[in-house]
């Protein structure tokens, strides 16, 4: 503190330029002009929440023992007043402001009567009033300041999106700067690999960037790009500053400008470009953490307009490029672990073979099939056979009505007798014709009747062998005609059964007759049934929109009880191969169809 400042604090006070010499001149001014005070210290609240001291006076004094009544009126949040046996009174009073605590006055008034004290508080108080409402014009500056520049961020950035290409975004922003930050020049380059390509310039349309005075301040911005930080040129303390600044101070000598910041746009933790700022005027700290936000909150918006001016192509780089720096990057372990897994796992799916097995449907049938058909026209009369039935050989399956046949046979029997006694009477006159003539309608009734005789045996349809009914549902059709021909049942032997596999046409090059296999049928899950291929059909059939070869295979030794009809999953070995390769095989094999398509 000069002389002049301690002759008259009151002036010192009205010249304050900074907060830390207001603070200072106001605890100066407490102490000499208004108390006669041995000493005094200002306490005010910093960002982190703890209360440091801003002002002391005198200066030069350790005022620490002042530390336990500071701490006691804090917490209170209350005046308070301690004596002590030498009558020195020392007294703290908090600087409130509503519900904030923003800080304490102490002050030690050495011996002083009651009188004295209530006087020196009222002063105290008059004076922390005074100061409150100074931090409260302060915060309404700083308030009415955030105000103003989150509207220009604001602004800024719906300018920034309303513009249909990066380079028309990015000319609005750098003459927005321009006019906000007082720059006469302001540059901004966006990194393009490695390096940075200059995208706009205020105050110009056109620019050529190969250009000596260009290329050095993209050279400058170079040096923030590099190192990753704020570069402000000239720096305000060189000694301690180890930013390095060379091509800045270059390109400064070179146009001629006072000062230059450069600011690197951090977008998901990527530098996207450098902005670069020039004007003849240092900027203030204030002005920097401004323009830092500034930055900031822009960056996003302008690599958002560059990523939707990308085609497929260079978005697809990008894609691969981010990928690749999440995974090689120092950040984001859990995902390098995961892809470093996923990796191991890839080439141990890739490299160690496994049996290679095709998948299929199966169905269980006979390895003989034998049908029951209907030996003449009739009406059915019983059916006690239906499907699922065990039967024997001789069994009844069903019964046609006779009736009728047996007319037939005693018409025709009668037919024969009238035949043969006309014939002895011709032959008995000597009439050969006559004779001729009955011996022929004789024999017509004769085979008349020895069919009639034939049909009456073979009204029961009988089972030609053992086995199991397969098809076959009489039971509600008793008394309707049959046609001859017709099959009513079809049966199965109880003691040969064959696979049939459904092969889909992509599979049945894999698949060689003799090739082993195993059948888990739907009843029986748990059981797992040898079988190996015995034929393979050359003809497909079309089935569920695709088409399917039928390969019949023999079941081994040891085959369940089984039934026809019985379905389940059939799997033919095919080799071996890796998983990677059994799992990608549909994909590889629908595109090189596709690609031999696509070719001329």
């Amino acid at each position: 503190m000069n002389e002049a400042a301690r002759i008259d604090p009151w002036s010192a006070l009205a010249q304050a330029l900074t907060a830390e010499q207001l603070c200072r001149s106001w605890l100066e001014v407490l102490c000499c002009s208004l108390l006669d005070a041995r000493a005094g210290l200002l306490l005010i609240a910093q960002a982190d929440g703890a209360f440091a001291p801003v002002a002391a006076h005198p200066a030069e004094l350790d005022l620490s023992h002042l530390r336990d009544v500071a701490t006691e009126a804090l917490r209170a949040r209350d005046a308070v007043q301690h004596r002590d046996e030498h009558g020195v009174v020392q007294i703290a009073y908090p600087l409130l402001s509503g519900d904030k605590l923003q800080g304490a006055v102490v002050i030690e008034l050495g011996s002083a009567s009651p009188a004295e004290v209530e006087v020196a508080l009222k002063q105290i108080n008059w004076g922390a009033g005074w100061l409150v409402g100074l931090f409260h014009q302060r915060e309404l500056i700083d308030q009415r300041q955030r105000l103003r520049q989150g509207g220009f961020l604001l602004d800024t950035l719906l300018g920034l999106l309303a513009e249909h290409t990066p380079r028309e975004a990015a000319l609005a922003l750098v003459n927005r700067l321009g006019r906000e930050f007082d720059s006469h020049q302001v540059h901004l380059a966006l990194t393009h690999g490695k390096t940075l390509r200059l995208l706009a310039l205020s105050h110009a349309a056109w620019f050529d960037e190969k250009t000596g005075v260009l290329r050095q301040a993209t050279q400058a911005m170079h040096e923030a790009l590099d190192q990753r930080r704020r570069i402000v040129w000239p720096s305000a303390d060189e000694s301690s500053n180890t930013t390095v600044t060379v091509a800045h101070r270059r390109y400064a000598e070179e146009v001629g400008s006072g000062t230059l910041v450069s600011l690197p746009l951090l977008h998901e933790g990527h530098i996207g470009g450098v902005l670069m700022l020039e004007r003849r005027e240092p900027f203030t700290p204030t002005e920097l953490d401004y323009l830092e936000s500034v930055a900031l909150g822009l960056a996003p918006a302008l690599m958002l307009q560059r990523e939707a001016d990308q085609g497929v192509a260079g978005r697809a780089v990008r894609l691969a490029r981010r990928s690749v720096a999440t995974v090689m990057g120092p950040r984001y372990p859990a995902v390098k672990l995961a892809a470093g897994v996923s990796a191991l796992v890839l080439l141990l799916l890739g490299v160690i073979p496994v049996p290679f097995r095709i998948s299929s449907q199966a169905l269980v049938e006979g390895a003989v099939q034998r049908a029951a058909v209907a030996p003449f026209e009739g009406y059915l009369r019983e059916a006690p056979a239906r499907a699922g039935d065990l039967v024997k050989t001789g069994q009844v399956l069903a019964t046609l009505d006779d009736r009728d046949l047996k007319l037939e046979r005693v018409r025709w029997d009668s037919e024969l007798e009238v035949s043969l006694r006309k014939e002895r009477e011709a032959m008995a006159s000597g009439n050969a014709a006559e004779q001729r003539l009955a011996a022929a309608q004789g024999n017509q009734a004769r085979a008349q009747l020895d069919l009639a005789v034939s049909k009456l045996e073979r009204v029961n349809i009988v089972a030609p062998f053992d086995g199991t009914v397969v098809k076959g549902d009489l039971t509600q059709q008793l008394g309707s005609p049959v046609e001859q021909g017709k099959v009513l049942f079809e049966l199965a032997p109880l003691d040969a059964w064959r696979v049939i596999l459904k092969i889909d046409e992509r599979d049945i090059g894999h698949v060689r007759v003799g090739a082993p296999g195993e059948l888990v049928l739907a009843s029986l899950p748990g059981q797992v049934w040898p079988f190996k291929v015995k034929k393979l059909t050359p003809v497909s059939v079309p089935e569920d929109g695709r088409n399917h070869f039928r390969i019949e295979a023999e079941l081994g030794p040891g085959a369940p009880q089984l039934r026809p009809n019985m379905e389940g999953v059939g799997k033919v070995d095919a080799g071996h191969a890796s998983l990677l390769w059994i799992w990608s095989r549909p994909l590889i094999d629908w595109a090189r169809l596709t690609w031999w398509k696509l070719l001329p």
